[in-house]
């Protein structure tokens, strides 16, 4: 008896118990944060945005405070951050590092789970409302894109806009495409026109924006939510799921096609990635590709081919897999990592060299990025909290029969994440924060629905009962 009042205290609250004006606010306040979060020079309107919601929060709660648990997973790697200064390198640059990055995506996730605990009960907030947030940058970077085309008479390829980089732009669109195809499998009918609109100038900034990843990241992202839904529709209804992923790879293919007319990195990466994998790493990074050049004249000769698959090694697609391999054998030589700063790759190298010729500003793979930080043991943990959410996710598809957009958005994204992490250093700064507080907001959006499911029917139960 004591179980159940527990559990039907916590699925009475809704957000009607909220101050009216608190939620206008936390609206405001999310909507304002999720949107700048992949922006570049945004930091100080990020904090401030972050700040507000978490003031609105607390104001909302006042009244009535709902009731979550903690998952085992987030709070074991929750406790790791905040021991790891203690067996770092540096303890100071260690903590620093807990309070400015790994920590603001704790509260990233503590921040998308009150703002689902707000909205979830007045049917606000969907994975449509998210992905077009998520889209803000999408849109801006097309509309100065169209404006730069306007200018110059001609399509300004590899124009960024207002970013520092294509990667952010990649960040964004691969997170709202994730939201947005799961809005259209799973949401309300009448925003599948948008949605599908939205997707596409995710696939159209990226490629415009020449991020091979980004754009490839974006075509995944939404594969991946259709892969969802096919595995879990009965088989009379999976043509519509073909035709959608046949019309995503047209798309797709027709818009890569014009890019690889214009991006030359597309043509040449075989022979770039391969010479990647010659020498030592670490010898090379410090000493420079004078110990494989001869190696990659005997291959192409001496022409501007072997000068150009040097030069990649130098600073492009052989690069990283050269930082690859520095990066594992660097991993494996400090399995506790360094001092949990963004720096982690660049200190651990310069241990080996003071003065490395080739100097990145770390390893271009999420996954060896953490354990040169954190060490093994934070990479794994964090790993189980991406797969946490995952398995949140499939344990909704194995229970129920019905298609949950949170469901799909937690299965998609979670892998989406994993996978990108082997191909860019995603788990930092403002990509800690987008992951922590979507994949929460979705896991609470679940769990709220599913709780309220099962009190409605103890309930009906209840009152059925012969007495």
């Amino acid at each position: 008896m004591k179980e159940k009042n527990q559990l039907n205290s916590r699925s009475s609250w809704s957000a009607a118990s909220v101050p009216h004006s608190a939620t206008f606010f936390v609206g405001i306040f999310a909507v304002c944060y999720l949107a700048v979060l992949p922006m570049a020079g945004t930091i100080a309107f990020r904090n401030v945005a972050l700040l507000g919601l978490l003031a609105c929060l607390a104001w909302s709660f006042l009244k009535q405070r709902p009731s979550f648990y903690w998952p085992i997973p987030i709070g074991l790697w929750a406790a790791y951050l905040f021991v790891f200064p203690l067996i770092s390198d540096s303890p100071i640059i260690a903590a620093q590092s807990l309070l400015g990055q790994w920590g603001r995506g704790l509260i990233a996730m503590l921040a998308g789970a009150g703002v689902a605990a707000v909205f979830w009960k007045k049917n606000r907030g969907s994975a449509f409302d998210l992905g077009l947030v998520t889209s803000v940058p999408i849109l801006i970077h097309l509309s100065l894109f169209a404006l730069k085309a306007w200018e110059t008479s001609s399509i300004p390829w590899g124009y960024w806009g207002r970013e520092t980089h294509h990667a952010d732009l990649g960040y964004a669109a691969g997170q709202a495409v994730v939201l947005l195809a799961a809005a259209m499998a799973a949401g309300n009918k009448a925003i599948r026109p948008w949605a599908a609109a939205l997707i596409l100038a995710g696939l159209l900034s990226t490629a415009f924006a020449n991020s091979r990843a980004g754009f490839a990241f974006v075509l995944g992202g939404g594969l991946l939510v259709l892969a969802c839904v096919y595995l879990t529709r009965a088989s009379h209804q999976r043509k519509n799921v073909l035709i959608a992923i046949a019309t995503l790879l047209i798309a797709a293919v027709s818009i890569l096609f014009v890019a690889i007319k214009n991006d030359s990195r597309w043509q040449n990466m075989a022979g770039q990635l391969v010479a990647g994998f010659s020498g030592d790493a670490i010898q090379i990074e410090c000493e420079g590709t004078s110990s494989i050049e001869s190696k990659i004249i005997a291959q192409y000769g001496s022409g501007e081919k072997a000068q150009s698959v040097i030069s990649a090694v130098q600073g492009g697609d052989g690069a990283r897999m050269v930082l690859l391999r520095a990066g594992i054998a660097l991993a494996i030589k400090h399995p506790w990592g360094n001092d949990g700063s963004k720096h982690a790759y660049q200190n651990l190298l310069r241990s080996e060299c003071s003065d490395p010729v080739i100097l990145m500003a770390h390893a271009h793979n999420g996954w060896i990025d953490t354990t040169l930080a954190l060490g093994w043991a934070g990479a794994i943990l964090y790993l189980i909290v991406l797969a946490y959410f995952l398995t949140v996710g499939l344990r909704y598809f194995r229970a129920s029969k019905m298609l949950n957009e949170w469901a799909l958005v937690l299965v998609s994204l979670a892998a989406f994440w994993i996978i990108r992490g082997f191909t860019d250093s995603v788990f930092r700064d403002h990509m800690l924060e987008m992951q922590g507080f979507v994949l929460s907001y979705a896991a609470a959006n679940l769990w709220l629905r599913r709780r309220t499911s099962i009190s409605a029917r103890e309930e009906k139960e209840r009152l059925n009962y012969p007495r």
